[in-house]
């Protein structure tokens, strides 16, 4: 039995490409998203450099991004353009830019993700200030998606995800997206690529912003949320 999903549709190229393993190097050019996932323990710890994106360290913007943070200072826009401002993707760019004009204080996706994100975090008893923020990004993405959250809820715990115990099935490729995207995010293994994430015929606008605002999480932290611009 073939292990992708879409096999014999008109979508298994794009699941096998989904399905790459890390660090897999495409026939054409493309960026992978975990070079913009990988600031464990958010702001204060981060001493990472944008790597492939000039080259600079960024640890004192990060601390200074935290500091208005604090006061409220900081638009959405800022920390997108912060995060992602110098990838030299043009339908990136034209989405992001849409996605900041949207932009309306809310991170979560509606009422339903919110409540079972937050249900999660009172069923394992943990505060969202004392999480990890690539643990708080991977419970933001898989709980955006209702199917995608029944099939994963009893795999995650205080210590963490365990995705051997998901089993996915009956997922659009939307779903796909969010599952290979937290699984990027929780295990620090390329699963999914910037190029795949700009492509419109492939990600929604819905889970563009999921995967986005997850993005912002595991750099930012738990302060993200505090954004209301």
């Amino acid at each position: 039995m073939s292990k992708f999903f879409m096999y014999g549709t008109s979508l298994e190229g794009i699941e096998q490409l989904m399905m790459m393993a890390p660090n897999f190097i495409p026939r054409g050019s493309g960026i992978v998203i975990n070079n913009y996932f990988n600031c464990e323990g958010g702001v204060v710890d981060c001493n990472c450099t944008k790597s492939g994106v000039g080259g600079r360290s960024s640890t004192n913007m990060y601390i200074n991004l935290k500091a208005k943070l604090k006061g409220d200072e900081v638009k959405y826009s800022d920390l997108v353009k912060d995060s992602f401002g110098k990838l030299n993707n043009n339908a990136l760019r034209s989405r992001l830019k849409l996605l900041s004009n949207k932009f309306k204080g809310e991170m979560f996706l509606n009422n339903s993700h919110k409540e079972r994100f937050y249900n999660l975090l009172q069923k394992q008893e943990m505060d969202l200030i004392n999480i990890s923020p690539r643990y708080i990004a991977t419970i933001f993405l898989l709980t955006s998606d209702e199917i995608l959250w029944e099939l994963s809820e009893d795999a995650a715990s205080p210590n963490g995800f365990d995705f051997n115990k998901i089993r996915l099935r009956k997922i659009s490729t939307d779903t796909y997206a969010l599952y290979q995207t937290a699984k990027t995010i929780s295990t620090g293994k390329e699963y999914i690529r910037i190029s795949e994430i700009a492509d419109e015929d492939l990600i929604n606008d819905t889970i563009f912003k999921a995967i986005i605002n997850a993005s912002l999480i595991t750099r930012f932290g738990a302060d993200i949320f505090s954004i209301i611009k």
